[in-house]
């Protein structure tokens, strides 16, 4: 059984390479602590068996005016802190979200994709496009506390948009996301779930 969910993983990380239009660089395994710095360039996979919750994400900013975090961040969820991929209670919404509650200034400390239950995709392979009603939220800590957030929600009045595109490989998920800021900070990324 260990050995089908690896090879599942591994499948989903193949997957992000080949979605993964820029060239990137090659990464070294992880420690036991998520990474500090933040990335000159994505990393080659987003592999989720680095995170004992599952849970890795991406993203890069673009024409960023307010806090100059052009370029490329990820995080690594921690199960402790409370990263996730899951069914609302109301079961009408997926969230997958990534916490890391003692990320170094300027690190992100969530990163959260949500859409309706029901663009879940069930068998493998499966993939729901375009879904303009998702939200999501990207948010960095920073000493002034100001200027953190990253979001778009088309569903709110002055939340700026977002398209996403969900895929399942095997058990996982792998949210694919593109959108701008209510400021017009683009930003755009992937959230992988190693079980959905």
């Amino acid at each position: 059984m260990r050995s089908i969910r690896r090879v599942r993983l591994l499948a989903i990380a193949v997957l992000i390479v080949g979605c993964t239009a820029a060239p990137v660089a090659t990464t070294e395994p992880a420690t036991t602590q998520p990474s500090t710095e933040p990335s000159q360039a994505p990393p080659a996979t987003l592999d989720p068996s680095l995170s004992d919750a599952g849970v890795i994400g991406r993203v890069t900013i673009s024409e960023d005016a307010r806090a100059n975090r052009d370029g490329a961040h990820q995080i690594v969820g921690l199960a402790a802190d409370g990263s996730s991929c899951s069914v609302s209670l109301e079961a009408d919404e997926y969230t997958a979200v990534a916490w890391y509650d003692e990320a170094p200034n300027e690190m992100i400390h969530q990163m959260a994709v949500t859409v309706a239950a029901s663009d879940i995709p069930e068998a493998d392979g499966g993939v729901t496009s375009d879904i303009t009603h998702g939200r999501v939220y990207i948010d960095f800590v920073s000493a002034s506390g100001f200027g953190t957030a990253y979001s778009g929600d088309a569903t709110e009045a002055n939340e700026g948009s977002v398209t996403v595109s969900v895929m399942r490989v095997g058990e996982g998920l792998l949210f694919d996301y593109q959108g701008v800021t209510w400021d017009e900070v683009g930003f755009s990324g992937q959230l992988v779930c190693g079980e959905g």
